[in-house]
């Protein structure tokens, strides 16, 4: 175990329509400015993955041209709520149908989106290899993870595990897939449980959502990703871990929430490890 362990450590029809959906927009710079190129909450960028909304006709035209694009240098809106992408998608005369677009990835291939001032990111043209529910053998996976927290005499303590990549040794939130008639909070602390090697006692301290990204499976079909994550109490700050190593993991660490904002580099994890240091700091989530 490392010394680590042992100190704290869119629519498709029309922006007007999204944008009535609720997404609210934020200033940048000087005023009167429009767009925002490729910048998300805390300076992390475009999100792993946005939503079109269109019509059944429009989806199977993008399909069979490869692209997804309005033609004439008009804009495609994306929305970061799949939810308010449906609704938009509802109010056209057409049947509704939404596209799931691995923004991030579709990003670092070339594609340049923008943030407008009703909060939508926006794009000329999107290749149909980012449209994950185009691509054959699409699927949807769903897991459930935890940070288990410690409160300590000198504030919050966050667990995390770090994970062998293709890219190298990552530290990231324990996780993993439901099992038949698990809950996401159930699955999530079993999944910590395993993960570090060790039977902590652990309880819901809160929800703090979902994270969705897009990745390929060994077999290289594309799957949607949905990870619910929770805080999870533990009135022990335990030292004694067994990593699961046949998983990837190599380590343990608690880590102050200042210390887990830095260590985390996952694009898509990232701003969920700054909302909850926010939520410690602001003393929104207490022992």
């Amino acid at each position: 175990m490392s010394e680590q362990s042992r100190r704290p450590a869119a629519g498709a029809g029309s922006q007007a329509g999204m944008a009535r959906s609720g997404v609210k927009g934020r200033r940048s710079g000087a005023r009167g400015r429009g767009r925002r190129r490729g910048r998300h909450r805390n300076g992390l960028g475009v999100p792993d993955i946005l939503y079109h909304a269109t019509s059944e006709q429009r989806f199977d035209r993008a399909v069979a041209q490869g692209v997804l694009e309005r033609g004439d240098g008009r804009q495609v809106y994306l929305s970061t709520h799949e939810a308010q992408a449906w609704q938009v998608g509802h109010r056209q005369r057409h049947l509704p149908k939404v596209f799931v677009v691995d923004a991030a990835r579709s990003q670092r291939a070339g594609v340049r989106y923008s943030r407008n001032r009703q909060g939508l990111w926006q794009a000329k043209s999107i290749p149909g290899a980012f449209l994950l529910n185009t691509l054959d053998g699409y699927g949807e996976q769903v897991s459930a993870g935890g940070f288990p927290i410690y409160w300590g005499p000198n504030g919050p303590e966050l667990l995390m595990i770090q994970v062998r990549r293709r890219s190298g040794l990552t530290w990231e939130v324990a996780k993993g897939k439901l099992e038949l008639g698990e809950s996401p909070w159930q699955a999530a602390i079993r999944e910590v449980q395993e993960e570090i090697g060790c039977s902590m006692e652990l309880s819901v301290s809160a929800n703090m959502g979902a994270i969705r990204y897009g990745f390929r499976t060994p077999e290289r079909q594309p799957r949607l990703k949905t990870v619910h994550i929770y805080l999870l109490n533990t009135p022990k700050r335990e030292l004694n871990f067994d990593p699961a190593g046949a998983e990837g993991i190599e380590d343990v660490g608690w880590f102050t929430p200042s210390q887990a904002a830095r260590a985390v580099s996952h694009r898509s994890l990232r701003p969920m490890v700054y909302r909850i240091r926010s939520r410690l700091e602001s003393g929104t989530v207490q022992p």
